[in-house]
């Protein structure tokens, strides 16, 4: 047997899953855990044996699927623009056999066991083969093949079925949920020095930690300390920095920055100050400052996903003036009421992207000389 190997880069979406039990008859968009696309016929073929691969989200018929119940344990799987099955292609039974569509005979190569595998997701077993839908060597690139492989419970067997609309028409990505931190207070902390994180993790444990005048007022001084320097690829987690947010938090050499709230950020809620290690920032909110929610002074890859961030100047600035490179990628991010826009630059060696987010009242997604500024999936504005 012969296989395919398509590789086609496009631009990720990404979807939420709804944590159920069961998967109940219906329409659905099957999207993979490791790579954030769905499954999808290729070219929107309605012909007998044209391939299933993985593709950018784009809420086309072909992305969408009726699930039957069949009542043994068992599901038929069908691509809603040709009605025709998902199936183990010539009734393979070896690992990396291709799965393809084909007119519906209720045969056992198109049935298929769904199991809940947690978190909302779960793995696609043939009937037939015993066999898991896999996405072709863990490839995250749109265009990607889908085959069998036997059940080894990796992310990229790992499927959410998204509801979709059934009224026949095309459907947009529907509003993304899990933005920002979900820190409760757990109490409070007075901060007068700098804390200093030097590779390591550091768990604030969702305590509020209070800037004191010590370290600044909360306004536009540049001269402000911040209430946390990340150092050497850091980790800081599970933080609520309070009402007068100082000068934030200093980044040194790369940084990891989880599930942190910024109250109000006065100043700016993270800086870069060094080039050198990745900074990505994920699950984080914040709150009402007067210039950059991030500014990058110096080159940097910068990742922002699952944020919440309303009221400030702009979003992401780079140092004004500054020719160095910056790589900004956002994703799943809610921002609003920016005064000015997202992402700012002087420097036409830099790049961002936005995608899967919201804006309200957000100005321009992009100013100034950026090498490649670009953005999809985008509601809201």
């Amino acid at each position: 047997m012969s296989f395919k190997r398509t590789s086609i880069a496009l631009a990720f979406t990404f979807l939420t899953p709804f944590a159920m039990a069961e998967v109940a008859t219906g329409q659905y968009a099957l999207v993979a855990k490791h790579s954030n696309l769905a499954l999808d016929v290729t070219g929107a073929s309605s012909a007998d044996g044209a391939d299933v691969i993985q593709w950018d989200y784009r809420g086309a018929r072909n992305q969408h699927f009726k699930v039957d119940k069949l009542g043994n344990g068992y599901y038929t799987i069908h691509a809603v623009h040709s009605g025709k099955s998902l199936d183990v292609w010539e009734f393979s039974t070896e690992a990396g056999g291709d799965i393809r569509q084909w007119s519906a005979t209720g045969n056992y190569n198109q049935q298929w066991k769904i199991s809940e595998s947690g978190d909302g997701f779960y793995t696609v077993v043939s009937r037939h083969s015993g066999l898991a839908l896999d996405v072709w060597g863990w490839n995250k690139a749109a265009g990607a093949d889908v085959r069998q492989w036997p059940l080894t419970g990796g992310d990229n067997q790992q499927w959410y079925f998204r509801p979709v609309s059934t009224d026949g028409g095309t459907v947009q990505p529907p509003k993304l949920p899990n933005r920002g931190s979900n820190c409760k207070s757990t109490g409070s902390q007075s901060v007068s020095e700098t804390i200093r994180v030097n590779g390591g993790v550091y768990d604030g444990k969702c305590k509020t930690f209070n800037p004191t005048s010590a370290l600044g007022d909360g306004s536009q001084n540049e001269s402000q300390k911040p209430v946390f320097r990340l150092e050497n690829g850091a980790t800081l987690k599970n933080v609520i920095i309070g009402n007068n947010g100082a000068d934030g938090i200093h980044v040194y050499n790369g940084a990891t920055v989880e599930n942190v709230r910024w109250t109000n950020v006065g100043e700016d809620a993270l800086t870069v100050k060094s080039s050198g290690g990745k900074v990505v920032l994920r699950n984080i909110e914040a709150y009402d400052g007067s210039d950059k929610f991030l500014q990058a002074n110096a080159a940097s890859t910068i990742q922002v996903s699952a944020c919440t961030v309303d009221s400030m100047g702009k979003f992401i600035r780079q140092n004004g003036g500054t020719k160095f490179p910056v790589s900004i990628t956002v994703d799943n991010c809610s921002i609003a009421n920016m005064k000015e826009g997202i992402f700012r630059t002087d420097s036409s060696a830099s790049t961002a992207r936005i995608t899967n987010s919201t804006l309200d009242n957000a100005g321009s997604i992009c100013i100034g000389k950026w090498k490649s500024c670009t953005s999809a999936n985008i509601s809201g504005q």
